[in-house]
């Protein structure tokens, strides 16, 4: 399992997840409501086509991965989780604990 970071400030955050794979909130949310629903919307292919799901874990620990509890206990061509407003509201919000701190150079 990965640590959970704080929420606090995250809107000012310039990579994101425990690879850094994601540079913005938006690319967050979308993971979260299509990783599987639309896995081919977050994840890379390999040269057969094939959707690379989980690809920046190793397969001993793809069986760890969240998927009962909501929005992960979707299937493919079920309806995502999350409307587009409702992605834009979460984002809306982590916008709200941004508290103004900036890093010195």
């Amino acid at each position: 399992m990965f640590l959970t970071p704080t929420l606090r400030n995250a809107a000012t955050r310039h990579a994101f997840f425990h690879n850094g794979v994601f540079s913005a909130l938006q690319q967050v949310m979308d993971f979260y409501n299509f990783r599987d629903t639309n896995p081919e919307k977050v994840f890379p292919r390999a040269a057969d086509g094939t959707v690379l799901k989980y690809d920046d874990l190793p397969p001993k620990y793809h069986a760890n991965v969240d998927v009962t509890d909501p929005p992960f206990d979707r299937h493919p061509g079920d309806k995502p989780a999350m409307t587009e407003q409702d992605e834009a509201d979460i984002i809306a919000f982590l916008k709200t604990l941004t508290d103004g701190y900036k890093v010195e150079n």
